[in-house]
């Protein structure tokens, strides 16, 4: 009752930390948990912390599952799911968490602000804001998949993978795909216990990014957030493209989005591939009833 088991990795630090309310021995070297507060604990420091009501622990090979309904929270994000594996090594890396069944993430990022006009960027740069955003304020963008997957790639990378009918929806923008990658990066800025900043996002297959008025089709994307710019890729087949419904479509093998700029730049067209740019309609200028010459 009441069980605080530690486990320790290869070089005898600190790896990881199970609370229950209650331990009792189950086959071999299992170990049936009730209430399970699992607390992971990174090469560069940063914590991760899983609640279930239930679960089975090899407490020897440090490695758990369970079907209940588990949630996880890290600074910088928050995710849940069912049918739920932890290893605390893998071929992959370290402490690797999968959901099978309704996986879910939130990221502390407001994507609504991510592609501004240059005019708007302008208009928020001076100043500070009112008050702070809260943690709830932030948690605007929510990530959905069959099958969700974290792990910690290196002491300063980790890295969310999504797998099958993926969908990221946050106030102004959406993104719809098969398959997804975001990579949390740390820095000399980043918070002693945190996971550090989205860097890279990655999406395959029939992507659909949408954002307010603007919506781009692609095979697949590339969004460095750090640089600010979204690498649309298409095939000879099927090129990328980007409607608008101000400026029109514009289509290509590759297509560059860029932070802060109302533009779409078609930057390769491939072997015979050629740039295509279809206008809105172009107004009437009529000058008025015709009348005959003076």
């Amino acid at each position: 009752m009441n069980v605080l088991v530690p486990g320790y990795d290869e070089e005898g630090y600190l790896s990881w930390e199970l609370r229950a309310k209650m331990v009792r021995p189950s086959k071999g070297d299992l170990y049936e948990v009730a209430n399970p507060l699992l607390k992971t604990m990174g090469k560069g420091n940063s914590h991760l912390y899983a609640k279930t009501t239930s679960g089975f622990f090899d407490l020897k090979k440090g490695t758990a599952w369970g079907n209940d309904l588990l949630s996880l929270e890290g600074r910088g994000f928050a995710a849940k799911g069912k049918a739920w594996n932890w290893w605390q090594r893998s071929e992959k890396g370290i402490h690797r968490m999968v959901f099978k069944d309704r996986g879910e993430v939130s990221f502390d990022m407001r994507w609504g602000k991510y592609f501004v006009s240059e005019e708007d960027d302008r208009s928020e740069g001076g100043g500070c804001p009112e008050e702070a955003e809260t943690r709830e304020a932030l948690e605007q963008t929510v990530a959905r998949a069959n099958f969700l997957e974290l792990l910690a790639v290196d002491e300063d990378t980790h890295r969310f993978i999504l797998d099958g009918n993926v969908s990221i929806r946050g106030r102004d923008l959406s993104l719809i795909c098969s398959r997804m990658e975001v990579r949390f990066v740390r820095d000399s800025n980043s918070s002693p216990d945190g996971f550090g900043k989205i860097s890279i996002i990655k999406a395959y297959g029939a992507v659909e990014f949408i954002q307010q008025s603007r919506v781009s089709y692609c095979d697949a994307l590339e969004m460095d957030v750090l640089k600010g710019e979204v690498l649309l890729d298409g095939t000879e087949g099927r090129p990328a493209r980007v409607v608008d419904e101000e400026w029109g479509t514009a289509s290509g093998q590759r297509i560059l989005l860029e932070k802060g700029k109302q533009r779409a730049r078609v930057i390769g067209t491939g072997k015979g591939g050629r740039v295509k740019l279809e206008l809105p309609p172009i107004p009437s200028f009529d000058f008025g009833d015709r009348k005959e010459k003076p």
